[in-house]
């Protein structure tokens, strides 16, 4: 009898132990989840900080410090800034869709990125379609807010963004659609064959927008779209598109000198993440 007591007490341990090791995986995995979960939240906060005080020291009112900019990194284009939004913001180009996904403007890793155009574009603004490409946060840092287009209300409020460029002028990106596409790179081309295609692509976005525009695009206009994900996380991507205003006068300061864009043919099949 006590034989077969001590061979129960066995089995009771063995299941005992078997509890407590799942039970321990399941901690773990809880702590490795939570972990991911607060390093995620710190490479936020402090990309957003990194952000908000380069826009204080290089940004300030109605100037923008390319100088200053072009030290830390020779690689910027522009800035762009969507007024009382966390978009104010600098872009950059190089000579692929992959780095900035996941480099500060410093070039330091970190999950926000930073605002780049499309590597197939000249970089200048003078194509056709500049495609510029962002993360966008639920807390509405850095693109987040652009997912508020889909509210045609909002697109009343803000139907203007300013760009900032190098050579000392400012322009004006007047809203004229947002809409969903495929994510693919067919879905958002930058050149095209010819103005009869350019301007199909246009009746495209018109017709897919979240709002109607008083916006007339014409076939020697040049446009601009901020692609984000989606805020319902599909697979397609949010366009954001503006046409080009006329230059609205000089806003840049200290000693300028005229960047070369990167020459690039690489064009990517899928569009990068937003």
């Amino acid at each position: 009898m006590k034989r077969k007591k001590r061979r129960s007490r066995s089995k009771a341990d063995i299941i005992t132990g078997v509890l407590y090791g799942i039970l321990g995986l399941f901690a773990l995995a809880a702590l490795y989840g939570i972990g991911r979960g607060a390093y995620a939240l710190m490479g936020a906060t402090v990309g957003n900080h990194y952000y908000a005080s380069l826009a204080e020291k290089a940004a300030p009112a109605e100037t923008v410090d390319f100088a200053r900019l072009t030290q830390e990194n020779p690689e910027v284009r522009g800035w762009v800034r969507l007024a009382d939004t966390a978009i104010d913001l600098p872009l950059v180009k190089t000579t692929d869709n992959d780095f900035y996904l996941n480099h500060r403007f410093d070039e330091k890793r970190n999950k926000l990125g930073t605002p780049f155009i499309d590597a197939g574009n000249a970089g200048d603004f003078s194509d056709r379609h500049t495609v510029v490409y962002g993360h966008a946060l639920s807390s509405g840092a850095m693109f987040g807010s652009l997912w508020e287009y889909e509210n045609p209300n909002y697109f009343m409020r803000r139907p203007e963004i300013q760009l900032f460029l190098p050579d000392g002028t400012q322009r004006t990106l007047a809203v004229f659609a947002c809409s969903r596409v495929d994510g693919v790179r067919s879905a958002i081309p930058i050149a095209f064959s010819s103005e009869t295609a350019f301007l199909s692509f246009i009746d495209e976005l018109l017709a897919g927008s979240a709002f109607s525009s008083n916006v007339k695009i014409a076939a020697s206009d040049r446009i601009v779209s901020f692609c984000v994900a989606l805020p319902d996380g599909g697979e397609g991507r949010l366009l954001v598109s503006c046409k080009i205003m006329e230059s609205s006068g000089v806003t840049t300061i200290g000693d300028l000198t005229t960047l070369s864009p990167v020459e690039t043919t690489q064009e990517p099949e899928e569009s990068p993440q937003g």
